[in-house]
């Protein structure tokens, strides 16, 4: 991190990183719903905009992420890897009436351990309010407004008993799309990362991750 980025907030989201086969899966669908739609609001790949499983979303500022390191570490250890099973592609609807599509991951115990835990480490941490600046964004990029009002409200939105782990693919309705790639019944999970934040609640960068992809089995 430049120093500089000691004294400025960051949208945040707690995350586990798919395999490699779920990854590629997620970018091949997301193109896929691009061509299908014309909307690359969300433009999946490897580098930029991660596909990535939402454990914890929050605002914090700079001097906080250092604080994060050695228990999202610990849990990594403890709990990863972690077998999860995969649902395949769903689309839900909006507020506002916009579909989206993502991949949804089986509700199982070990996960929910593993949201409620990471939870619990972004609580203890003191909250900035989320403006633009903590984001990653283009110059002149506006922000909309689920962007903004999404990450400091994710524990009463999607926390908890509303938890619903999934992979977002990106805006349209993939279930109309012939041919999608074949999703594993299983993958194994092994990476915890910290991800900064863009548009759309997309990984824009990795700030930090388990440096040994969990304990080794």
């Amino acid at each position: 991190m430049a120093a500089g980025g000691l004294f400025r907030n960051y949208a945040v989201d707690i995350v586990l990183l798919p395999p490699p086969e779920v990854m590629e899966a997620a970018i091949q669908i997301n193109r896929m719903l691009i061509e299908k739609t014309g909307d690359d609001a969300i433009r999946l790949d490897i580098a930029e905009q991660i596909p990535h499983v939402s454990l914890a979303m929050g605002c914090i500022p700079g001097r906080s992420l250092s604080q994060l390191n050695v228990p999202l570490e610990q849990l990594a250890n403890r709990l990863l890897p972690m077998e999860i099973g995969i649902e395949g592609p769903v689309t839900v609807v909006t507020e506002s009436g916009d579909a989206v599509s993502g991949i949804n991951l089986a509700k199982e115990d070990p996960l929910f351990v593993l949201h409620r835990s990471v939870m619990a480490q972004l609580a203890a941490l003191s909250k900035e309010k989320c403006t633009p600046a903590s984001f990653v964004r283009e110059e002149n990029e506006e922000l909309t407004s689920f962007t903004l009002g999404y990450v400091p409200d994710f524990a009463e939105k999607a926390g908890f008993e509303r938890y619903s782990p999934h992979i977002t693919l990106g805006n349209g309705d993939a279930a109309g799309i012939e041919n999608l790639p074949v999703l594993p019944e299983k993958a194994t999970f092994s990476t915890l990362a910290i991800c900064h934040l863009g548009n759309h609640c997309t990984c824009r960068s990795v700030l930090w991750s388990s440096p040994a992809g969990g304990k080794r089995v």
